[in-house]
């Protein structure tokens, strides 16, 4: 029985990669940088000291059937290693495109203000957002980082 459920998930995976390398649009550099991730969109919303960070990516064809087949949970450590300069973070959601992450503590209070530090990116996004409580917007081009930032509380 284990026989077949082996030879079962084989095809599976070379089906699934056949058809991956004869889809046109499929640019196999695009996944270099993340080896089987990529970054399209980092949000960054900025709430007192701390921030929710919602991203964007697209998945290599071989991950897809990765995560189709054993969960987005194994992302986990591809997400925290985009964060990996963030000292408190939580991975609320993980899907097949998109993920929500909680940041605790990614600006400090002081007085009225806030202060942003800047933080080095595991990996660069195509656009880097970011949100002031105030609704103001900012969008950065492949950032290696995140920008000092000074902010108030509205």
């Amino acid at each position: 029985m284990k026989v077949k459920a082996i030879i079962t998930i084989a095809l599976i995976i070379s089906a699934a990669l056949l058809a991956a390398r004869v889809t046109p649009g499929i640019n196999p550099n695009q996944f270099r940088e993340g080896k089987y991730i990529h970054l399209d969109t980092m949000v960054i919303e900025f709430d007192k000291t701390d921030a929710n960070v919602r991203i964007s990516y697209h998945l290599s064809p071989f991950a897809q059937v990765y995560m189709f087949m054993f969960g987005s949970k194994h992302l986990e450590p591809k997400i925290e290693e985009i964060f990996f300069d963030f000292e408190n973070i939580e991975i609320q959601r993980i899907g097949i495109n998109s993920a929500l992450i909680h940041v605790n503590d990614i600006s400090r209070q002081k007085d009225e203000d806030y202060l942003h530090d800047s933080r080095e990116l595991g990996m660069q996004p195509d656009v880097l957002t970011l949100v002031y409580p105030n609704g103001k917007r900012k969008n950065i081009e492949h950032a290696k980082n995140t920008s000092d930032i000074f902010y108030e509380e509205t």
